[in-house]
């Protein structure tokens, strides 16, 4: 990469190794570049998201974060039971039937879910955004902004994957009781 050795220690001790390697070192006139081309990306990706060219693609989306979300609350309901040794408790069939257990199809879904988050995070590194780095974290956080330029979008979107969600859940409730009505 682009390392550049700091020399500004190196008269006083060279023998003992005073000198410091740092990575980047690029000029704010390049961190002024790399800002404004992501700002146009994301702003020209909501443009589009949130356009009506968009809308099978903002579909799309919807059902595949509505399919993950559900998958992952349920294998977290599932992982809590099993850490607090509740897994052989006996659960009472309505639950069961509301947080059923992950098809291979759920599991499938979340792990592709995963491979897109990282593509749309792009050259992000993933692992540096979640693990807290704080460069990588600070490029985010310069890019709320431009996020925020779609909040009422974003809101409706957000309020519409809570709708769906709750209609999840819903037909799983009346599927088991009108499965409870059929054998009774």
């Amino acid at each position: 990469g682009s390392q550049q050795v700091d020399t500004s220690d190196r008269e006083t001790d060279v023998g003992d190794g005073r000198f410091r390697v740092t990575n980047g070192g690029g000029s704010s006139n390049d961190d002024n570049d790399q800002k404004e081309k992501d700002e146009k990306t994301v702003r020209e990706a909501l443009r589009f998201f949130f356009s009506p060219e968009g809308s099978v693609f903002r579909e799309f989306m919807l059902e595949e974060i509505v399919t993950v979300v559900d998958a992952s609350s349920r294998d977290a309901v599932f992982e809590l039971q099993k850490s607090l040794g509740l897994n052989n408790l006996p659960v009472p069939s309505f639950l069961r039937a509301l947080s059923p257990e992950l098809s291979p199809e759920d599991k499938r879904m979340v792990e592709q879910i995963r491979v897109l988050i990282q593509f749309l995070l792009g050259d992000i590194d993933r692992q540096q955004v979640f693990s807290g780095n704080g460069a990588s974290n600070q490029r985010l956080r310069e890019l709320i902004p431009v996020v925020q330029e779609y909040s009422p979008q974003l809101r409706d979107f957000g309020s519409l994957l809570v709708v769906r969600l709750t209609e999840k859940t819903i037909s799983r409730g009346l599927k088991w009781a009108t499965s409870r009505g059929q054998t009774a």
